[in-house]
């Protein structure tokens, strides 16, 4: 069957409506890393590049040395990495245990101009977090 040109009109890509948040034919988004409050080497950062298999070695070698808790950080698309990642480690060692805290995060990112009249510009945006412990439970009873 032959289209009618109103129905062409509506699929060309030119009515797709973009990010109405800031003008993109006057700036470049340019979206900064997030902050990492705590580098020590129990503390993992999950993002939805993150190697998991790399991560589930890195978390088995702590448990070997014996680490009392290991603490997961992840945002976003990559709660869900952060989470199957916190499950393959209490799957692998019993003898440990989650405990997990959801929060918002507030994120900036750079607009940057593509015209000499355009000024820069920050962008404030949340996202949600979570971060989860993987911790060592008590063996012994009272």
């Amino acid at each position: 069957m032959a289209e009618s040109s109103q129905q062409k009109e509506r699929i060309k890509p030119n009515n797709i409506i973009k990010n109405k948040r800031f003008d993109t034919t006057h700036h470049n988004l340019q979206k900064r890393a997030s902050q990492k409050n705590d580098i020590r080497e129990s503390v993992l950062y999950v993002s939805s590049k993150s190697n998991i298999k790399g991560l589930l070695e890195k978390c088995d070698k702590l448990v070997k040395e014996d680490e009392k808790e290991i603490i997961i950080n992840c945002m976003g698309a990559a709660i869900q990495r952060g989470i199957l990642l916190a499950l393959q480690v209490c799957e692998r060692h019993v003898a440990y245990q989650l405990s997990t805290n959801t929060s918002t995060v507030e994120l900036i990112d750079d607009l940057e101009p593509t015209i000499d009249e355009a000024d820069y510009e920050i962008l404030r945006r949340n996202n949600s977090a979570l971060q989860i412990k993987v911790f060592r439970a008590d063996t012994t009873i009272s």
